[in-house]
């Protein structure tokens, strides 16, 4: 892929025309060189790395919110070749799920798609391998891509880190997915095991079982389960069971109200019993004999009242002893009948006890069904935790075996493959002695022997590469590692913002130019760098004025100043947000 033409629907867009081979170069410039006149002005956002922003949305990145709220009735178009054949590819900022690649309406993935095919080599089924991947190896697209030589996309995680650059360095990305996919079956087992002992049973159990002796616990449960199990099969169930209960009660209030009232009968005879035993305290007979014995006469007068005394009271008891009976009788006659009642109710309340041993309650089935199922889910929950701990074990011990085997496989495979690792190193080597003499500097990609998903280790080395001017020749180094190894590519530019110069040396400038210059003619490429009017005037006293115009003034493109709007690269005044995808 080499890139041809940037043009916009507005005419006051700079267009930007790539040269085909060699450098291009965008150059941000103050309009008045005269600084003590200019003080407030900038080359900051006059447009330099918003030029990348546009390459990069032209080239299918995600959608941009603010080309959409800001930039809404533009269109930008950008020219590539593919193996020399020239398209066209527009996309709208106010639809930008749609691209029209030389007129013909295609889906954003549709595009990339093509692109993929056409520029790189990738495995069919690959997951993490895309253009829009690894695109941003050779189109750094944010502030943050310069934060070091494999940082490309800011949250590319990890392992999408390792397979892109592998890809691109010419290693067997099979090494890599064959680890991934060993931790991700280790993870998903794990996440199963922790899953489980983060349920409530089975932190219960942990709680109330210092040991792990699952055999003893499932043995009593099992036992447990299966009594209850007996039992509710024998269980039958009374659906009015309650009601019954209820009856039974109330019979059994009636039968005491009964039993109250024959005791106070009962009473009532005794003392009834008890008055028909009264009998007069001196009689007559015995009044005359105390007399006699005294030897006093009584006359005859006295006689005859003792007599009537003695048959009125006699006339008395007998009113009161025969009414006595009568009551007598009569609470015999009831004493009989609430005795009777009470046996009868005696009876049928037996009835209903004998009924409610024989029977169940539904609430009591219930509430042992239920106890039923809750020692089944605890059962069944230990035993899947058991089965499930033995094969986190089994398929633990497997895994390691299998991570153990690919470290070794893998080992193999890089030391047969010295060739492919040295010409990468070469390579780097070579580039980085332009700016260095006597520092070591290679690319090193080691075997990751740790339980993780990341198969190598790969760094790019370069002595004393602390220094952030150490670390941007790093990334320019591996950016033209991976361009010029030609690994599973087609790719002809690499496209660089001004950030990558801001803390080299004018010395390192000038030959981070010399070499990109050529290494483009040698081998046909591009190399595309925006740059400060400032960083150029330190670089021309580095290179000379011969040298400076054959290889910088010669390959300006386009130059963005601050005199006015119009002479930005949208020529508009506009802010926009536009370092993210």
């Amino acid at each position: 892929m080499r890139l041809i033409k940037l043009s916009a629907n507005n005419p006051g867009f700079k267009t930007i025309e790539f040269n085909r081979i060699g450098l291009s170069l965008i150059v941000g410039k103050r309009h008045n060189n005269d600084y003590t006149k200019n003080k407030k002005d900038t080359y900051n956002s006059v447009g330099k790395s918003l030029s990348i922003a546009l390459i990069n949305f032209c080239l299918g990145s995600q959608k941009n919110p603010e080309f959409e709220a800001k930039l809404n009735d533009w269109e930008f178009t950008l020219q590539f070749e593919l193996s020399d054949i020239l398209f066209t590819a527009t996309r709208k900022c106010n639809n930008q799920g749609i691209i029209y690649l030389n007129n013909e309406e295609k889906t954003l993935k549709e595009y990339t798609d093509f692109l993929s095919s056409r520029v790189f080599e990738i495995p069919e089924n690959t997951k993490y391998l895309t253009f829009r991947s690894l695109l941003p190896r050779f189109l750094r697209p944010r502030k943050a891509s310069y934060n070091s030589f494999d940082n490309f996309i800011p949250e590319e995680q990890e392992f999408q880190k390792v397979i892109n650059n592998a890809f691109l360095l010419g290693l067997d990305v099979s090494l890599v997915f064959k680890k991934f996919n060993l931790k991700d079956e280790f993870d998903k087992i794990e996440d199963m095991r922790r899953a489980f002992e983060k349920d409530t049973i089975i932190k219960s159990f942990f709680e109330q079982n210092e040991d792990d002796d699952f055999e003893i616990d499932v043995v009593d449960l099992k036992v447990k389960t299966q009594k209850l199990e007996q039992a509710l099969s024998k269980f039958e169930v009374a659906e009015d069971y309650h009601e019954v209960v209820r009856e039974a009660d109330e019979l059994k209030l009636q039968i005491k109200a009964l039993d109250n009232k024959a005791a106070t009968i009962k009473i009532a005879l005794s003392n009834i019993e008890k008055s028909l035993n009264i009998t007069p305290d001196i009689p007559k007979k015995r009044i005359e004999q105390l007399y006699k014995e005294a030897m006093v006469s009584l006359p005859d007068a006295v006689i005859k009242q003792l007599a009537d005394v003695e048959g009125f009271n006699k006339k008395i008891l007998d009113n009161r002893s025969q009414r006595l009976l009568k009551e007598k009788l009569s609470f015999e006659k009831k004493l009989s009948e609430i005795v009777a009642n009470s046996k009868r109710l005696g009876k049928l309340k037996d009835a209903r006890l004998e009924y409610l041993n024989s029977k169940s309650a539904l609430d009591e089935f219930t509430k042992m069904n239920d106890q039923l199922k809750e020692l089944k889910i605890k059962l069944d929950s230990i035993e899947k935790y058991r089965q499930l701990k033995q094969e986190y074990k089994t398929k633990s011990e497997e895994l390691k075996r299998e991570f153990s085997l690919e470290n070794t496989k893998t080992s193999n495979y890089l030391e047969s493959n010295r060739l492919l690792l040295e010409n990468n190193i070469l390579i780097f080597k070579s580039l980085a002695e332009e700016f260095y003499e006597h520092k070591r500097a290679g690319i090193e990609v080691k075997s990751n022997e740790g339980v993780n998903k990341n198969r190598f280790e790969i760094r790019a080395k370069i002595d004393d590469d602390k220094g952030d001017g150490v670390n941007d020749v790093k990334i320019f180094c591996f950016d033209w590692t991976l361009l010029l190894a030609k690994h599973h590519h087609k790719m002809e530019f690499i496209f660089h913002d001004s950030r990558l110069l801001s803390e080299i040396d004018s010395r390192q400038q000038a030959s981070l130019f010399n070499v990109a210059n050529k290494k483009t003619i040698e081998n046909n490429l591009q190399y595309i760098i925006s740059a400060n009017q400032n960083t150029l005037d330190s670089v021309k006293i580095e290179m000379g004025e011969e040298e400076y115009n054959r290889i910088i003034s010669d390959n300006i493109i386009l130059e963005l100043t601050d005199e006015s709007e119009e002479s930005k690269l949208l020529g508009i005044k506009i802010d926009l947000d536009y370092d993210k995808e």
